[in-house]
């Protein structure tokens, strides 16, 4: 089964030079919506399972996320100028596919939910403790609205930016290895292949952001080997980040501290002592504020997208922002209470596997089965 020749041709006119993105701004597209809230919670998530192997989860995690990549990629590559709304209409069908869509727009504004409730909630325990929930929750979203209006280009280009952030929170880690006892991390193993695989799925939440693979394919030049080489140098940068700044928080914290501590990342950093500066930790969260805003902004844009399809094909994602930002403030304010986002996070844990694996597998299957595809003329 082909597609229509001068269809394809009008979609490919319909994807403009300001829209476009190279290998490159797709590596950091993929890094900075993967790396956000997550990274201060993730070590007691995963420790709390997997004990002092939390590391060797970490890693598996991110070993399994490029395998869910390859099915991303091989799925996207069938259909070069189709984003994953199209390919919902195309493999399900129209009402099937309306649905779909439907479904994948409501999974992105509830992550986006929880990453600004999961910001508001450190910002207020840390920083503004009289501060109402839902004010840091509107500025945040403020400024997420700003950029989503832009184009796909303008936003890689502000992730270009920022993304030396996660350089120097890497520096701050590092500085934390003057007081670490490799001895808590040993022996290596010791809580056997269970446990390890069980720390697995609680890293894997703070691995969620490389959909953006599939809804940013058509817009990334280049041929298809080189994005699936930029989404997976994109997830094996997490995955060493993630890896690294787990093993440093368990070998600074002995095993009964860190079973009190809810953040040993944070933590670790407000530890720390410079001569320069005091309170290390509230630079780390600016850092740290900015990789929140730019995973939500990620989100955002993917939820926006899909807005704007269910009301008319290919439409302008930069139209649906603010309903979307409206949306996800609305939701943001039912969960905002730390039990029920609580909640709302183990139920994303679990349905992340349904729309980041389930889906794409299924579709994929269906075009392999039936041999829907782009015709290589039309790819041309």
């Amino acid at each position: 089964m082909k597609f229509n020749h001068q269809q394809l041709k009008g979609r490919r006119r319909m994807i403009n030079t300001k829209e476009q993105i190279t290998p490159g701004q797709l590596i950091f597209l993929i890094i900075q919506t993967q790396i956000g809230v997550g990274l201060l919670g993730l070590t007691a998530r995963v420790h709390n399972v997997s004990k002092g192997d939390a590391w060797i989860s970490v890693l598996f995690a991110g070993l399994l996320t490029q395998l869910f990549i390859v099915i991303m990629w091989s799925l996207s590559r069938r259909f070069p100028t189709h984003t994953l709304y199209d390919n919902l209409l195309t493999l399900l069908g129209r009402y099937i596919g309306k649905l779909a869509q439907l479904l994948y727009t409501g999974y992105f504004v509830t992550i986006s939910s929880f990453i600004v409730v999961e910001f508001s909630i450190t910002v207020q325990n840390w920083i503004l403790i009289d501060t109402p929930r839902w004010v840091v929750m509107g500025m945040m979203l403020g400024v997420c609205l700003y950029l989503v209006r832009e184009r796909l280009q303008t936003i890689a280009r502000f992730f270009v930016l920022v993304f030396f952030c996660n350089i120097v929170v890497i520096l701050i880690i590092c500085y934390a290895y003057s007081h670490v006892n490799i001895l808590y991390a040993l022996p290596i193993g010791q809580s056997g292949i269970e446990k390890i695989a069980k720390g697995s799925h609680k890293a894997m939440t703070s691995f969620s952001g490389y959909e953006m693979l599939m809804v940013c394919y058509p817009f990334v030049q280049g041929g298809s080997l080189g994005k699936l080489k930029a989404a997976g140098f994109a997830n094996m940068f997490t995955t060493i980040l993630y890896a690294f700044a787990v093993f440093t928080s368990i070998i600074v914290f002995s095993p009964a501290e860190m079973e009190l501590i809810p953040q040993p990342l944070l933590y670790m950093v407000k530890a720390l002592s410079f001569s320069v500066f005091e309170r290390p930790d509230l630079y780390f969260l600016s850092l740290w504020a900015v990789a929140s805003a730019s995973s939500l902004i990620g989100y955002v844009f993917m939820a926006s997208r899909g807005l704007a399809n269910l009301f008319q094909k290919h439409s302008d994602h930069r139209k649906a922002a603010p309903y979307t930002v409206l949306l996800v403030f609305v939701i943001g304010l039912i969960f905002q209470a730390p039990r029920t986002n609580y909640i709302l996070g183990n139920f994303l844990s679990t349905l992340s596997y349904i729309f980041v694996i389930g889906i794409p597998l299924l579709l994929l299957l269906i075009s392999l089965l039936f041999n829907v595809k782009e015709s290589r003329r039309d790819m041309r």
